[in-house]
């Protein structure tokens, strides 16, 4: 989209969205897409989890699974652009909404409001990530909020929140990476649960001055 803050890019193996400051690339990997958030240039910072189907108790989520990943262009505004995400996995139906918006200080929200349409028990339905943050980058963190800067001197801030009823959780896995989580406040004996986190890359300076 001509004057748009962000820019997208696509192909059979590869969905890339791009703003001033973060870079979210879905990657398919066999039979699913896979996902990381990083710099626009660089390596990425942040690595979904994938769960194993064959190992995995079908009755806790690790992390939804997609296996389409399709760009909605109705909505498209030059700050704001989504993709439509779908996958299934034993008896879970996942759909999410990925919604990729700027703001006037030039910070970038990843909004994922996610949906699981199962007729068998949930125990549990998470979407986790590895970190390449050490625990010791962490600026706060309690179950709303976990908010990272980016090495010392950094003016890159990152963020992951939680929204509606779900929550966070953060455990290290080594002296350079946390494991991240945003945990569904399920509800029992329904048939779908919700799940929705942000994660917010912005400027030290922007959100200062």
């Amino acid at each position: 989209m001509a004057g748009a803050s962000w820019d997208l890019e696509q192909d059979d193996e590869l969905v890339t969205i791009r703003t001033a400051c973060v870079r979210i690339v879905f990657r398919r990997s066999g039979d699913r897409w896979t996902h990381e958030i990083g710099p626009p240039e660089g390596p990425p910072l942040v690595a979904a989890i994938e769960g194993d189907p064959a190992s995995d108790d079908p009755a806790r989520v690790l992390s939804p699974v997609y296996q389409e990943v399709q760009h909605h262009p109705f909505d498209d505004e030059p700050r704001r652009v989504r993709l439509l995400l779908t996958g299934l996995r034993h008896r879970h139906h996942f759909s999410a909404v990925l919604t990729v918006s700027t703001d006037d200080d030039g910070a970038t929200t990843l909004d994922f409001d996610v949906a699981d349409r199962c007729r068998d028990a949930v125990l549990g339905l998470a979407a986790t990530y590895d970190v390449r943050l050490g625990a010791g980058e962490i600026q706060a963190a309690d179950d709303a909020a976990i908010r990272w800067t980016l090495g010392a001197g950094s003016e890159t801030l990152v963020s992951l929140a939680s929204a509606d009823a779900s929550r966070l959780a953060v455990a290290e896995r080594g002296p350079r990476a946390v494991q991240a989580q945003a945990l569904a406040g399920l509800i029992p004996g329904a048939f779908t649960h919700r799940l929705r986190y942000l994660w917010t890359w912005a400027s030290r300076s922007d959100r200062t001055r």
